[in-house]
């Protein structure tokens, strides 16, 4: 079917070149006249179609010396039509009367008479009027009879539709070349109707629009971001770049990141007026579609991260023992990152949320509701915990704390600390969570003894520990394009923001605490994915990424992201210091019955992990600690690095099972594209473990 858009330029289509010669000599100015252009799609790494542009129709009008009543005949026609279509039209007007008549949504209520007021005044036409326009109906009757002189044959319903539009070129004009647009989003099936009858709508056209639209994507909504109208700020600090004030631009995420990527560059139509008072196109330059994004994330995958960490927060809950665990876990997050080369294959946060909701237009009040809602809802779904979310970590901090200390000669794989359960520091006692005796590093990390950490992090100091936690990244942006926050390490800068009482002075003891993750720590769960691959793959502090490439849409290459960490960061770290923690990391896993059972699909010594449970200082009142995990695999030879953070997850073993339900789905599942997957680079189990991996017993 062939549906002909742009009726007024009709005779530039069929013989625009004879009007065009004749216009040379005749013609005094051109309008330009902007032709909208198609958003670029999103896709992910296996080119599943994730956001795209949903081409529609405008309806719009430009002003015609024709007498009134026939306007207000076609307007109630109009009306009708974009109303039997579903079509969304433009209605400035219900903002204010609705029908059957009361007060629209901006003046309705008890505190809206002051807006009441300023509204009358903007329609009134004299001021003696203003004090007897006090109802809705009224007001109605005042701009039916006087205002809009509305003929008496029309029914009040009638009346109200062709006040529609009326009430548009009331309020903002009506231009003789310049088409005011009447309908956003129509159908084909109006535009079929409008250009059929062109003779009974004069003035009136038809163009191609686009709109925003997300598919089946909900599970990677913080990834996409969406788009929205741009605002007055937006617009003062973009209209250089081309902008207008009605543009539809990326507010958050992919959309807003990749923004100068994926949008198009608009066409242009240049009109003008002839001698005969007719609107003809002089000339059409083509609209430039937008380039096509291409995430490192794979969307199957992805999905079945979230899947996971949906069900296993369930199970944490269900798990309530009024202990430890309060049943209060409701969120969390999962970064899985390649430990080569920095890409992000899945960034999973739970609860998500629809995307769709922000494309829908103003008048959908469902769709409104649903957003004030999301910004509401006390779980914050709309916030990208991967990201954003600032947590204190734990135990997972330790290793840090391990690499300052072995860098600072302060301890080595020899070195055995006495651990009776506590250490008192500056006068307060600090817990261990076991009695662990004499014990050595690698045990130490294994079996997460606060008081080892403690003792070393004293000798080494805050400033040298600091130092190493900044190397790896944390407390730091990671570079990643979407919006993140740089969280808060421990130190004394940091004392200075966070502590309420100014007489504090830092001592010993906030350095133990510091080292085992809590105090004023607060990292983001892709810093700390991010920092696990820094532990396993030696030391290359990789920038996480999640655009994989830029197209055109006959796919030509604007941008190739594959070699972005070609010359990352090298950490100047001894490889001693990594394989000592590493050790540690690997014996933890092998002394865990949590986690021995949660990768037991795997060889002894594949994965090399470290658990957290960072307390929230709301324990005595019944909210649980967090959950917190970072692990890579393979051990010796790293593919991918994991975090995992599950808001009062109570434990950090809780989070163990979502780690080894990932590992399966990445090396032995199907989501992933074949070349992607390890499995199927023919390397040998064997080849992947350490070569001695002491056997030790299962921990206490």
């Amino acid at each position: 079917m062939t549906v002909m858009v742009g009726r007024l330029y009709k005779l530039q289509i069929i013989d625009g070149s004879d009007y065009r010669n004749k216009a040379m000599n005749t013609i005094d100015s051109t309008t330009k006249l902007s032709v909208d252009a198609p958003r670029g799609n999103i896709y992910d790494r296996n080119g599943i179609l994730l956001a795209t542009t949903r081409k529609s129709y405008k309806v719009q009008m430009v002003n015609i010396d024709n007498p009134q009543e026939e306007r207000n005949a076609m307007y109630l026609e109009l009306v009708n039509l974009f109303m039997e279509n579903g079509d969304t039209y433009t209605n400035t007007f219900g903002r204010y009367l609705s029908y059957p008549i009361d007060w629209g949504p901006a003046l309705s209520g008890e505190d809206a008479g002051a807006d009441r007021k300023s509204w009358i005044n903007t329609i009134a036409i004299r001021k003696s009027d203003r004090d007897r326009l006090n109802t809705p109906q009224e007001v109605f009757d005042y701009l039916r009879n006087e205002r809009f002189e509305i003929d008496e044959s029309y029914t009040d319903e009638e009346a109200y539709k062709i006040m529609i539009i009326r009430y548009e070129t009331f309020s903002f004009g009506l231009s003789y070349i310049t088409p005011s647009v009447i309908a956003e989003d129509c159908c084909e099936e109006t535009v079929e109707v409008i250009e059929a009858r062109y003779l009974d709508f004069p003035g009136v056209t038809t163009e191609e629009t686009y709109f925003r639209e997300y598919v089946n994507a909900e599970e990677a909504s913080h990834i996409l971001g969406y788009v929205r109208a741009i605002s007055e700020e937006e617009y003062a600090a973009m209209k250089d770049q081309g902008y207008s004030n009605d543009d539809i631009i990326g507010k958050i995420g992919i959309e807003q990141a990749a923004e100068g990527y994926l949008r198009g560059v608009d066409g242009i139509r240049e009109v003008y007026i002839d001698a005969d008072g007719v609107v003809r196109e002089y000339s059409y330059t083509e609209p430039i579609p937008g380039n096509d994004v291409y995430l490192t994330i794979d969307y199957s995958f992805q999905q079945k991260c979230v899947e996971i960490l949906k069900e296993e927060i369930e199970n944490i809950k269900a798990a309530k023992d009024d202990i430890k665990n309060f049943g209060d876990a409701e969120a969390g997050s999962i970064v899985v990152l390649n430990a080569k080369t920095g890409e992000t294959l899945a960034m999973a946060n739970y609860p998500n949320y629809d995307n769709s909701i922000f494309l829908e237009p103003s008048s959908n009040q469902e769709a409104q509701q649903a957003i004030v809602d999301l910004f509401n809802d006390a779980t914050s779904p709309s916030l990208n915990r991967a990201t954003q979310g600032l947590y204190p970590v734990g135990s997972t901090f330790k290793p840090i704390t391990a690499l300052a200390a072995l860098s600072e000669h302060v301890t080595d794989d020899s070195r055995e600390i006495r651990c009776n359960g506590f250490l008192v520091i500056n006068n307060h006692t600090h817990s261990c969570m076991g009695y662990h005796g004499n014990i050595s590093l690698q045990s130490a990390i294994a079996k997460s003894c606060n008081v080892y950490f403690q003792q070393i992090a004293v000798e080494t100091g805050i400033e040298d520990i600091d130092a190493w936690a900044k190397k790896f990244g944390l407390g730091e942006k990671t570079g990643i394009e979407i919006n993140e926050y740089a969280g808060y390490r421990s130190n004394p800068d940091t004392m200075k923001i966070k502590e309420t009482d100014i007489y504090h002075q830092w001592t010993d003891s906030d350095t133990a605490q510091t080292a085992i993750g809590q105090l004023y720590t607060l990292f983001t769960p892709i810093q700390l994915a991010r920092y696990a691959a820094a532990l396993g793959n030696g030391g290359v502090l990789n920038v996480p990424y999640l655009i994989g490439s830029v197209q055109t849409a006959d796919g030509t290459f604007v941008l190739d992201n594959a070699g972005k960490n070609a010359d990352a960061e090298k950490i100047d770290v001894a490889a001693s210091a990594l394989a000592s923690v590493k050790s540690g990391m690997v014996q933890m896993v092998l002394e865990s019955d949590a986690a021995r059972e949660a990768f037991a699909a795997f060889p002894e010594g594949f994965v090399a992990a470290k658990t957290g449970t960072p307390e929230t200082g709301m324990e005595a009142f019944g909210q649980s600690s967090h959950s917190v995990l970072i692990c890579y695999a393979p051990a010796d030879d790293p593919e991918i690095a994991v975090s995992i953070v599950i808001e009062h997850g109570a434990r950090g073993a809780n989070a163990l099972p979502i780690a080894g339900r990932i590992f399966e789905e990445y090396f032995y599942g199907q989501t992933l594209s074949e070349d992607s997957l390890p499995r199927n680079k023919g390397f040998d189990w064997q080849n992947l473990v350490a070569a001695s991996i002491p056997q030790t017993e299962p921990a206490e």
